[in-house]
């Protein structure tokens, strides 16, 4: 496995892709507002804290995780389901965490695939609130996080 970090310019040329990919294989889980926001991201310059990395295995797209200012906009991840269960989700949030310093995401209490990637990569939940779709919701944080970075 490979972990490729793409530029805005890549992002650029694969956006399309990398939307089916969520699409297809995000479990909806991630919501409009997460795919609108990719969609729209910049294809000049990323803002600070933004990154959007693909694992590949023989050139073929495995796994995408992408951050929003350290995942204070947004975050998302997606696994192929045929290499689920094989570290690539914990693969891509480490290297994210090296990349980034630090990580911030979002996820209902009942998604518990995500969930356990989140603690078994070492991720801390420190706030409880209702999400987007008025179910209980976690922040978690890894890295070198600070909760005050954290508003509402």
């Amino acid at each position: 496995m490979h972990i490729q970090i793409l530029t805005p310019r890549q992002l650029s040329r694969h956006r399309l892709k990398i939307l089916s990919f969520f699409r297809k294989y995000g479990e909806k889980r991630i919501t409009h507002k997460a795919l609108r926001w990719l969609q729209q991201l910049s294809g000049e310059q990323y803002p600070e804290g933004t990154l959007v990395s693909i694992a590949f295995e023989n050139k073929q797209a495995i796994g995408i995780i992408v951050f929003g200012r350290y995942g204070l906009d947004e975050s998302m991840i997606a696994v192929h389901p045929a290499f689920r269960k094989k570290g690539i989700g914990e693969a891509l949030l480490g290297h994210a965490i090296d990349d980034l310093g630090k990580v911030y995401t979002r996820v209902a209490c009942d998604n518990t695939p995500s969930l356990k990637l989140c603690f078994s990569s070492g991720l801390v939940a420190f706030r409880l609130f209702l999400g987007p779709t008025g179910k209980p919701t976690l922040w978690l944080a890894g890295g070198d996080w600070d909760p005050s970075e954290v508003t509402g």
